[in-house]
């Protein structure tokens, strides 16, 4: 989370989300209230992301297409005379995805502190949503923006919600703090919302 601004999309000097660490999953249709926070296992599949192995990237909630170490390499701005100019320091920033096989599934800031993110957001257990399942955002056109301005192929259409089965990490999505930025995973690049209307890139390098 940004320290330097006022609380909007994802602040203050240390932002909290309506249903912060207590986001949770919708119920799962067909399943009872007591099974839904149970999170299903997609049947394994040959992975065409590098680095992931069994990754079904298609299915519902899959997070295995974010899992990594991923360095920022570009930055868009509607606001900024410059929209790609880096003037927040987020070029260079690392932070790594941990896949939910293990207990310690996260997203974690790694750094370098530069005082532009609060280190200690951390996304546990998270999540995607659904790709078959849009929802309001507004983004999507700012996005779609940003991959032009960048010269980056990518269909802005095709992006996921993050969700957290506990904390935060990104521009929440709605006022009940649920849902998280927008992702788009694009195999070795994955675009992400960021605050103050921000969009940023990310490259893998792990």
């Amino acid at each position: 989370m940004l320290r330097a601004f006022p609380p909007l999309l994802l602040f203050g000097a240390c932002w909290a989300a309506s249903g912060e660490g207590s986001a949770r999953r919708p119920p799962v249709a067909g399943l009872p209230d007591g099974a839904a926070s149970t999170r299903a296992t997609p049947a394994p599949a040959a992975s065409s992301i590098a680095g992931v192995a069994d990754c079904d990237a298609g299915a519902p909630e899959s997070q295995c297409q974010i899992v990594g170490k991923w360095r920022v390499i570009k930055v868009y701005n509607p606001g900024n005379k410059d929209q790609i100019e880096d003037d927040m320091g987020m070029v260079g920033s690392s932070f790594t995805v941990l896949g939910n096989s293990d207990a310690s599934g996260a997203i974690r800031w790694d750094g370098p502190d530069n005082g532009q993110f609060d280190h200690s957001d951390v996304c546990t257990g998270p999540y995607l949503s659904p790709a078959a399942t849009p929802r309001p955002d507004g983004a999507r056109p700012t996005l779609a923006a940003a991959l032009k301005a960048w010269g980056v192929p990518g269909d802005a259409g095709k992006a996921r919600h993050l969700g957290c089965d506990e904390g935060h990490w990104g521009v929440p999505s709605d006022s009940s703090g649920k849902w998280f930025g927008l992702i788009l995973p694009m195999g070795r690049r994955m675009a992400f919302e960021w605050f103050d209307k921000r969009m940023a890139l990310a490259e893998r390098i792990g």
